[in-house]
C-alpha cells in the first residue's frame, strides 16, 4: 500500500477546514478535484475515510489515524530537506516571510536588512497577514517563515506542523490623552479607573478588539466603544484630541505615542506574546536559520 503525500496532505487540511469547499479554497483547487483525490485516497487506504454530516464532512478513525502519521511525515520531509540543504553550507536561495504589520516595521525590515548584508545571495521577501493567515501560509507552503502574535486573554494558536518560538512578551498599555483623566494615580492605572471613559477600539483587528472588551469586562464594565479605526495612526490621533482612550500593544503605541501619555495596566495580565513560526522540521534549513536568527537580533533591548 503506498499513498501519495499530495493526498495526504489533502486530507490534513480537510481536518484542519473541515468542509470541502473550505479545503478546496485553501489549497487553491476546485472542490471536484479535492473530492477526485480524496475518493482515490480512500482506495490506497482501502477503507473508508469520510463520512457525510450535512454539508461538513466527519472523519473516520482511519482518517484520524492517517492525519497523525501525516503530520508526522511531513515534519520528517522538511527536516529532510534542511539537513540536505545544510550540507551545502551555503545561505542562499529565497526565503518567505509573512508577518503582521507592527512587527514588519519593528522586527522584518531591520533581519531583512540584516541578511542582506551578511548574506549577498539570500532573498528575502515579505507580505503581511495576520497570524491565522500564517499558520495557514506555512502549512500550504506559501511562505516560509512567520511573524505572530498571541493575547493572554484568547485561545493560543495550535498546529502541530508549526513550530512557535517566543522572541518577545510585551505589555498592552492604557493610551490616554494629553490631559489624563482626572484623579487618576501615578504609575499604572487599572481599567476599573477608566470605566466612565469614552473607548476607542480596532475596527478589523478583530483579537485585539476582544482582548480590549474581555479585559473591560473582567474590570467589571462594557467599555463605550465610541470611535473605531483599522488605522492605528487615527486610534493615537483620536486619543491624543482628548475623545477617548484605548488599549494598545506597547511595539504599535510607543512610535505613534507623539503626545499620548502610555501607562501600564494593573490588575489583569495583558501580554501579547510575538513568536517567530516555521513548519516543524524546516529550523535546520540555512535560508530559514539565517533569517531566524536575524529576527532575534532585531528585538528591541
Amino acid at each position: 500500500m503506498v499513498y501519495e503525500v499530495r493526498r495526504l496532505r489533502l486530507l490534513r487540511e480537510l481536518a484542519v477546514h473541515g468542509t470541502i469547499a473550505a479545503t478546496a479554497e485553501a489549497c487553491c483547487l476546485t472542490p471536484s478535484a479535492v473530492s477526485q483525490q480524496l475518493s482515490l485516497l480512500e482506495r490506497e487506504a482501502g477503507t473508508p475515510l469520510l463520512v457525510r454530516d450535512g454539508r461538513r464532512v466527519v472523519l473516520t478513525e482511519a482518517a484520524r489515524v492517517l492525519v497523525a502519521h501525516t503530520e508526522r511525515v511531513l515534519a520528517e520531509l522538511e527536516k529532510a530537506r534542511s539537513e540536505v540543504s545544510a550540507l551545502r553550507r551555503a545561505v542562499r536561495g529565497t526565503v518567505r516571510l509573512s508577518s503582521f504589520p507592527s512587527a514588519a516595521v519593528a522586527l522584518a525590515a531591520p533581519a531583512i536588512a540584516a541578511c542582506r548584508a551578511a548574506h549577498p545571495d539570500l532573498r528575502i521577501l515579505l507580505d503581511e497577514r495576520e497570524p491565522d493567515r500564517c499558520v495557514t501560509g506555512l502549512r500550504q507552503h506559501e511562505c516560509d517563515v512567520a511573524l505572530v502574535y498571541e493575547y493572554d486573554l484568547l485561545p493560543r494558536l495550535a498546529d502541530s506542523g508549526v513550530a512557535l518560538s517566543p522572541l518577545l512578551h510585551e505589555p498592552l498599555v492604557a493610551a490616554l490623552p494629553p490631559e489624563e483623566p482626572a484623579a487618576l494615580p501615578d504609575g499604572p492605572v487599572t481599567l476599573a479607573s477608566l470605566r466612565d471613559q469614552p473607548w476607542i477600539a480596532p475596527h478589523s483587528d478583530n483579537a485585539l478588539r476582544t482582548v480590549l472588551e474581555r479585559a473591560c469586562q473582567a474590570a467589571g464594565f462594557e467599555p463605550h466603544l465610541d470611535y473605531t479605526s483599522d488605522d492605528y495612526t487615527v486610534i493615537m490621533a483620536l486619543v491624543q484630541a482628548g475623545l477617548g482612550v484605548s488599549l494598545i500593544p506597547r511595539l504599535v503605541a510607543e512610535p505613534l505615542s507623539t503626545d499620548v501619555r502610555l501607562r501600564e495596566v494593573s490588575g489583569l495580565r495583558l501580554t501579547r506574546t510575538i513568536s517567530v513560526a516555521v513548519r516543524r522540521g524546516a529550523a535546520e534549513e540555512p535560508a530559514v536559520a539565517a533569517l531566524v536568527n536575524a529576527l532575534r537580533a532585531a528585538v528591541p533591548g
